[in-house]
């Protein structure tokens, strides 16, 4: 049996306030739009995903300069099976992986797991959570099968522009290196520069990821999806699924069809972003009021925010500590940064702790508790 560690942060929730079936339906600028048809039969459907889900997903990632079609994705249950899919299809024992860190744990723990040689790529919190270039050059090996990026990063909420993405491109184009990036906090952005798709910026080696899950706010439909423009990929991917999955839910297919409709769109995205930025706006609020004992960088997108403590000294709490105690004393629960991010360092985000974005309400009734509790620690 393999020796495989504890999946840290699997049961701690960052995405959106989720919607119930009547939200989601009211967002419609068409009241005549259906989520279901009553007439759907309940067998199970295409094992790609239905022509119309796949469509609208290609639509969401493509641009004006590249245009996807369904033929580019593959239906998934959740980004989760997204991810280990892909993760399975390129790396396996004595390969090498580089991947950006800190992010979820299972884009490096499952290939870890399986034997692949992984290298963390650090982002830096004193350079705005950018990573070094020069850092990822040296990291890549002739062995690397792929570089694993996050975009925007969970929990740092920092967001790789398309300059700093076009640079990654020369990088994995030196070793034919293909590029893998979870986008599943995609188009979840604060800020008016974003990025495209990086299936889209004309690097034949990528893929990328998401679902309904994060910036979506629709958890409980299982939909996730992987889109390339690599038909051998795809193929390899597809093949893998064959052993995992028949097909998703009939049902999951409808609301994310309907989700990712042309007319429900963009008023979801606004209520996301709305969402999100009324959260940031509160602990901004808290970070200037309290700027002895906190530090941050702002969030560019996703539906996290990464803070840091200090004690009175000005160094860094001992974030599992203080998270318990703030637990214990107040019912407050922050993500402890230093022990769920970290691998191999303990000091690597000493001190930090994941706040959630998705529901603001949470945010501003729990954050006169954390003050209360962060003044007389």
């Amino acid at each position: 049996m393999k020796d495989v560690q504890e999946f840290k942060i699997d049961h701690w929730s960052s995405n959106v306030s989720a919607l119930s079936l009547n939200d989601l339906r009211a967002l419609s600028s068409d009241p005549s739009l259906e989520l279901f048809d009553p007439d759907l039969k309940l067998d199970y459907g295409s094992f790609e995903g239905s022509q119309r889900l796949r469509e609208r997903i290609a639509a969401l990632h493509s641009t004006p300069e590249c245009k996807l079609t369904a033929d580019n994705v593959i239906i998934t249950p959740g980004s989760i099976m997204a991810n280990f899919l892909v993760l399975d299809a390129i790396c396996g024992p004595g390969d090498h992986i580089v991947c950006q860190y800190p992010t979820f744990g299972q884009l490096y723990l499952v290939p870890k797991f399986n034997g692949v040689n992984v290298s963390l790529w650090k982002m830096d919190d004193s350079k705005e959570w950018m990573p070094s270039l020069e850092e990822l050059e040296r990291l890549v090996k002739p062995n690397t099968k792929a570089i694993i990026l996050n975009n925007p990063n969970n929990p740092t909420g920092a967001v790789l522009s398309k300059d700093f993405l076009e640079k990654v491109i020369t990088i994995a184009r030196k070793s034919n290196t293909l590029v893998f990036t979870d986008e599943v906090f995609s188009p979840l952005f604060f800020t008016p520069d974003r990025p495209p798709s990086f299936v889209t910026m004309g690097y034949e080696r990528s893929v990328v990821t998401s679902s309904l899950s994060k910036s979506f706010a629709i958890p409980g439909a299982r939909i996730g999806w992987v889109v390339s423009r690599d038909e051998a990929l795809l193929r390899r991917i597809s093949m893998a699924r064959d052993f995992t999955t028949i097909s998703v839910s009939q049902l999951d297919d409808a609301v994310a069809a309907f989700a990712l409709d042309e007319k429900v769109l963009p008023a979801l995205m606004k209520r996301n972003i709305a969402l999100c930025k009324e959260s940031i706006e509160h602990l901004a609020a808290f970070v200037e009021r309290n700027k002895d004992r906190v530090t941050w960088r702002k969030p560019d997108g996703a539906g996290t925010a990464f803070i840091k403590i200090l004690d009175r000294e000005g160094k860094p709490v001992d974030d599992v500590e203080f998270s318990q105690k703030l637990v214990d004393e107040e019912s407050v629960c922050l993500l402890a940064g230093g022990r769920c991010f970290s691998e191999g360092n303990a000091e690597d985000f000493k001190g930090y702790v994941r706040i959630g974005l998705g529901d603001p309400k949470l945010v501003k009734d729990s954050l006169p508790l954390f003050e209360k509790f962060l003044r007389k620690s």
